[in-house]
């Protein structure tokens, strides 16, 4: 078998093998990709409100959740980043629920598990395939797969006679099974950097500590701190506001508040999660650590000042969801999400055809 050959069969076998699992994460990762405009949409009544000229404290949204659910513990609370956006908090039970909170009012204005909303259900087909990390580890494995298929993809598309012209080609006039085979071609010439892009980040995402630990020993990068602990001697004092730590957040990173992320463990800390106006990510890559109990800060992080290797890693979701470059960038990433749904059709229809005419002149010999 010739080296082509080889090239070739694993290209073949490693499509038909992925090729349904691929449509399914690049459809559902196009959906994804205006999911908070889609979501705004569809949950009006949850996701805005009407602007007035006073809000309620934190601590006091934070509060009316924890008294509507005593028997949860919240999770996280996602700030508003409008006048007219609500709070999200996140509360961690075994139902993922989400409750929306009027800012103004301080009222719940509703909730939902995120498997009862059609983008929620979307996000876990996507990320995990319904199934937990046995489901994130196959779409990371697969993620690999796709970037092998990549560049077996290339090299069998690379012209033998010097004419690269008629690679990015379809040839219309012609018979329709030359025109499948043009569209497969020229389909995947066209997407198969940002195919490889996708790939890539959607692993990194998947096997992150990995992928970091590699980035780091080619950038000769030190790892990022370890998150540091609370101090659970000091339990007996009166639990800070969040509102206090969250004014000295902004004090040491005047830049906009995402998230809050509330301790777990004893141990743990409250995190003040904040998105610098140079950043691509959508939710920020800079941190105030807080002890849970003294309110004292305990670490910084700031984005822009991370190590080479962090700042690259920092660079990986932005890319993956296509928010790198706006509105165009996020409507490419769309598309992308569709090239699998055409390159495996394309390559189904070759395989089967192949595959009949095998059988055809095989019936001939006998």
């Amino acid at each position: 078998m010739t080296a082509r050959k080889t090239v070739f069969q694993l290209h073949l076998y490693t499509g038909l093998t992925i090729g349904l699992l691929l449509i399914l994460s690049g459809l559902t990762g196009s959906m994804l990709v205006f999911r908070e405009e889609i979501e705004a949409l569809v949950y009006p009544e949850l996701m805005n409100t009407v602007p007035r000229d006073e809000r309620v404290s934190l601590q006091a949204v934070l509060e009316t959740v924890q008294h509507a659910h005593p028997e949860d513990k919240p999770f996280f609370i996602r700030i508003p980043r409008t006048p007219e956006q609500t709070y999200l908090v996140k509360m961690n039970n075994a139902h993922d629920l989400f409750v929306y909170v009027d800012p103004y009012s301080g009222m719940i204005l509703g909730e939902h598990r995120q498997e009862d909303t059609f983008t929620g259900w979307i996000a876990l087909l996507h990320t995990e395939l319904l199934s937990g990390e046995r489901g994130e580890i196959i779409l990371g494995i697969s993620a690999l797969l796709l970037i092998g298929m990549s560049i077996t993809g290339l090299i069998l598309w690379w012209p033998r006679n010097g004419k690269f012209s008629s690679g990015f080609k379809i040839q219309w006039a012609t018979q329709w099974k030359r025109i499948n085979f043009d569209i497969h071609r020229a389909s995947g010439i066209y997407t198969v950097l940002f195919i490889l892009l996708t790939a890539f980040t959607g692993t990194s995402l998947v096997f992150n500590k990995t992928v970091i630990n590699l980035i780091n020993t080619i950038t000769q990068s030190p790892p990022r701190a370890a998150p540091p602990l609370s101090d659970p001697r000091q339990a007996w004092m009166p639990r800070p506001a969040l509102d206090m730590m969250l004014h000295q957040a902004d004090s040491i990173l005047p830049a906009s508040t995402t998230w809050i992320n509330l301790p777990q463990k004893p141990t743990a800390p409250l995190v003040v999660r904040k998105k610098l106006t140079q950043e691509f990510h959508p939710n920020g890559r800079n941190f105030v650590y807080f002890d849970q109990y003294s309110g004292k800060v305990l670490q910084v992080e700031n984005a822009l000042t991370a190590s080479l290797g962090t700042r690259i890693f920092n660079t990986l979701y932005p890319i993956h969801i296509g928010v790198i470059g706006g509105t165009p960038t996020r409507l490419l990433q769309v598309i992308i999400g569709l090239s699998p749904l055409i390159l495996f059709t394309t390559g189904y229809v070759m395989w089967w055809n192949r595959r009949k005419a095998k059988q055809y002149h095989s019936r001939l010999i006998k």
